[in-house]
């Protein structure tokens, strides 16, 4: 295209006209194929979120997992994620951000078949590790490269859909989760992946999305090493404050567990100011100088906090407390399915007209009444009250996550946008971590607090009825039935995660704070930040 002869009023979507080349040429008319591209591979990250949980259960009897080793296949997917993401992005802004797309997608496929093919816990957890690596590299990539195919005034309905479709399969993954292993077995919960990988890899090449490589060739390899040995230990440490040791004492004093947790905020602090002192780090916090990105990478924390710990404990709880199969467990989820799919592209429309602040705070404040509705129902042990919760709860995850996301990227330039969009998935990766494992602290610590209290059933015979619950043998659920202390132990149990849930709200609360504080009302950044601050 001859930009000569293309006066500058034509082109009202970009208000300066040196970035008129995001949308020019050959890639004007692919961009939809790379946005398709994309959102695909983002929706396999997403379902691998939600989608195992539910599946727990005949995983851990196939393999003989014990509960211990059955955690490790959420939580070990999702500490690779926050630990690796700023180094996947940093790497896509070395080599290119497609090749790094396609090697991640590439990887993932690979990884889901290790899974899929899995003869024991070690092999799957390893394969998990895999798949939270080739994510690394697939994610932070993918969100430029959606960026940088659209111009300003377009990007917010193309992050709508990059975002909310991805979100839809998060929220049908656990019912699709269930419909699986019922039907087909656990494993084609990983084989699935692969032609969705495949179709990826294919549409990207038909699209030939514009790429660009950073002139900064420097990792700070120190930095990524204390966030591998950090982050892991710190959330394992909070994850085993829960703990039950065999004699059904709580574990939160051993020493492990204190030292894994101290020593882990200690190497945490350590890379913190690392970052903040280095000339070429890995995660380039200074770039939190903008209040405005601080607060997108805080709300898309806090809602991931919450996010995750609710769907993870959501599946548990419809299965041992209201006595749902995997499949029913996994439909209950599907209230916060309807306002994503009403409402995101709408959120999105709405950026581009208003900016960030007023979606965000919107869509913050209806995930917290949401949750708080979430807690109620789940001590009344009411579906019905959840699913309104869950209802109110996904109009708010509509209203904020796309919007978020999007500013955050436009506020840097295009070839920063791997490190940014990497910054903001570890921030966003971090939060899911840390909320699996406080939400699974808390329903524990919970659950010995009302036995005891209550002077019902011990903790053992409460752990001992929950595994029969969670087996699916028919057998098993017949002896539960008829056990005299079935009934305390769906109150004390229903109790507890009502308790989870309150604690998971306290996340949208503080992304409604991050939103109403430090969120720049106004419309999307006019000013492109060169990432030097």
């Amino acid at each position: 295209m001859d930009r000569s002869n293309t006066p500058p009023r034509h082109t009202p979507q970009t208000p300066h006209g040196h970035h008129g080349h995001l949308v020019a040429d050959g890639a004007q008319q692919r961009r939809w194929l790379v946005l398709l591209a994309m959102t695909g591979s983002l929706a396999m990250i997403f379902v691998d979120m939600t989608v195992v949980g539910v599946a727990l259960p005949r995983i851990g009897s196939s393999l003989s997992m014990s509960d211990v080793d059955q955690a490790w296949i959420v939580t070990s997917y999702l500490i690779t994620l926050a630990s690796l993401m700023a180094l996947g992005g940093r790497i896509g802004d070395l080599i290119g951000k497609v090749p790094a797309f396609v090697a991640g997608v590439v990887g993932f496929a690979l990884a889901s078949i290790v899974c899929a093919s899995a003869h024991d816990g070690t092999q799957l957890i390893i394969g998990r590790v895999l798949q939270g690596l080739a994510a690394c590299f697939m994610q932070p990539a993918s969100g430029a490269l959606v960026i940088g195919a659209f111009a300003p005034g377009e990007r917010g309905k193309a992050m709508a859909v990059y975002v909310g479709i991805p979100l839809i399969f998060m929220a049908i993954g656990p019912a699709l989760g269930g419909f699986i292993v019922e039907n087909m077995g656990w494993p084609w919960v990983f084989w699935l992946n692969v032609p969705v990988a495949a179709a990826a890899v294919l549409l990207t090449v038909l699209a030939r999305p514009r790429d660009a490589r950073s002139t900064d060739r420097s990792i700070d390899w120190i930095g990524g090493v204390l966030l591998i040995l950090g982050l892991p230990s710190f959330v394992y440490g909070l994850q085993q404050l829960g703990a039950v040791r065999p004699d059904g004492t709580i574990a939160w004093t051993d020493r492990l567990t204190l030292s894994l947790l101290g020593g882990g905020a200690a190497v945490l602090v350590m890379f913190v100011l690392r970052q903040l002192r280095h000339p070429h780090p890995l995660l380039r916090l200074r770039l939190f100088a903008d209040r405005a990105l601080l607060a997108d990478a805080l709300v898309v924390a806090s809602m991931q906090f919450a996010m995750t710990g609710l769907v993870i404990a959501g599946s548990v709880y419809a299965q041992e407390v209201l006595g749902f199969t995997p499949f029913q467990a996994g439909l209950s989820l599907l209230p916060l399915l309807a306002p994503v799919i009403l409402i995101v592209h709408v959120a999105g429309r709405w950026y581009d007209r208003a900016g960030v602040q007023a979606p965000a705070s919107w869509g913050t404040a209806a995930a917290t009444v949401g949750m708080v509705i979430q807690a109620t129902g789940a001590w009344m042990q009411s579906y019905p009250v959840m699913a309104v919760g869950m209802f109110i709860l996904g109009i708010g995850i509509a209203f904020t996550m796309s919007p978020t996301n999007t500013d955050a990227l436009g506020r840097v330039s295009h070839s920063e946008r791997g490190q940014v969009s990497g910054l903001v998935q570890t921030f966003r990766q971090v939060g899911g971590s840390v909320g699996v494992a406080v939400v699974a602290a808390t329903v524990s610590l919970a659950i010995g607090w009302f036995s005891a209290m209550s002077g019902a059933a011990p903790r053992e015979r409460v752990a001992e009825l929950r595994m029969m619950m969670r087996s699916g043998d028919a057998d098993a659920h017949g002896q539960a039935a008829a056990s005299p202390d079935l009934q305390s132990m769906h109150e004390t149990v229903a109790h507890s995660y009502a308790v989870g849930y309150a604690v998971a709200s306290l996340g949208t609360l503080a992304a409604f704070v991050a939103a109403r504080g430090w969120m720049k009302p106004g419309k999307w950044p006019t000013v492109i930040r060169t990432g030097n601050a």
